[in-house]
C-alpha cells in the first residue's frame, strides 16, 4: 500500500497545482520529454549492460505519467470569460489584456488553437467598437488596447496597434516601463513586416497576415 500512496500524492499534488496554475503545464511537458530523454538512453544503455537496476526505467516512467495526468488536469480548468460585458473603458481595456495574456501562457489555447482565434477575435471586436467611438483616451488604456490589436492578422491593425501603443509610450510616466515601450517598437515591426517591408527593431520573426 505504501509504495502507491507517495505516486498518488504525488499525482493528486501535481494535479492540484497545474489546476489552478496553467503555466505549469508547459513545465510538466518539459519532464515528460526529460524522461524520455532518460528512458531512451537507458534502453540503449542497457544492450550493453543488461545488469543495470530497474529502477532507471520505473523512475522515468512514474514521473512522466505524473506529469502527463497533471497536464490533463490542467486543461480541465475552464477559461475566464475573453470580455467583460460592463464596466468602465479602463476596466474593459485591462480585463481584455489579461486575458489576452492569459490565454498565451495556457496549454489548452496551442491545443485548441481554433479556441484562443476565436477568443481573439471576441476581444478585437470590443476594443474596435470603444476605438471608433474615440473612448480609448488614458496612456494605460491605449497600450492594453494596442496589445489586443497587435494580435490581429491584418495591416491596418498592426497599424493601430503601433499608434496607439506609441502614444502610450511617449507619456512621461510610461518612459521607463519596459513592456510598453517594446509594444511601440513590436507593433511597427510587425506593421512593416506585414507589409512586406524590413523590421527596424528586430522584434519579429517571419509570418503572414492580410493586407488591408
Amino acid at each position: 500500500m505504501k509504495k502507491f500512496l507517495i505516486p498518488l500524492l504525488a499525482v493528486l499534488a501535481v494535479g492540484i497545482l497545474s489546476y489552478n496554475y496553467p503555466p505549469l503545464s508547459f513545465l510538466l511537458l518539459i519532464v515528460i520529454a526529460l524522461s524520455l530523454i532518460i528512458l531512451l538512453i537507458t534502453s540503449i544503455v542497457r544492450v550493453f549492460r543488461r545488469n543495470m537496476s530497474n529502477n532507471w526505467v520505473k523512475v522515468p516512467v512514474m514521473v512522466g505519467v505524473i506529469c502527463l495526468v497533471g497536464i490533463l488536469f490542467g486543461l480541465l480548468r475552464p477559461l475566464e470569460p475573453a470580455i467583460l460585458h460592463s464596466g468602465s473603458v479602463n476596466e474593459v481595456l485591462a480585463y481584455a489584456y489579461k486575458t489576452d495574456q492569459a490565454d498565451r501562457k495556457t496549454l489548452k489555447s496551442y491545443i485548441i488553437r481554433s479556441e484562443l482565434v476565436r477568443r481573439d477575435s471576441i476581444r478585437l471586436n470590443q476594443v474596435q467598437r470603444l476605438c471608433k467611438k474615440q473612448k480609448i483616451a488614458a496612456p494605460k488604456d491605449k497600450f492594453h488596447a494596442a496589445f489586443i490589436f497587435h494580435h490581429g492578422k491584418k495591416s491596418s491593425l498592426f497599424k493601430t496597434a503601433h499608434e496607439l501603443a506609441s502614444e502610450a509610450a511617449a507619456v512621461k510616466e510610461l518612459k521607463d516601463d519596459y513592456l510598453v515601450q517594446w509594444l511601440a517598437k513590436a507593433t511597427y515591426d510587425r506593421w512593416m513586416v506585414s507589409l512586406g517591408k524590413p523590421q527596424k527593431y528586430g522584434t519579429q520573426e517571419t509570418f503572414s497576415v492580410s493586407v488591408q
